[in-house]
């Protein structure tokens, strides 16, 4: 049987085989009874990666315009 999951990590719900659970990496969502069949993934609405680059604009960068 499938049961329902949320990944700790990034929020996301989706189906695993009941033995592959692991307590580190998943919380059980209870509101879904286990499946015969694997149910579609939802995804975490909102979750953004963090980037390490900088935003445009920063000091340093030009205009285009010299005033020399």
């Amino acid at each position: 049987m499938f049961i329902r999951v949320k990944s700790r990590d990034t929020g996301h719900e989706f189906d695993i085989h009941e033995e592959q659970f692991d307590e580190a990496k998943h919380t059980q969502v209870k509101r879904y009874p286990p499946s015969k069949r694997v149910r579609r993934t939802k995804f975490r609405a909102g979750f953004k990666p963090t980037l390490s680059v900088s935003p445009v604009g920063e000091e340093g960068v030009g205009d285009g315009s010299d005033d020399s």
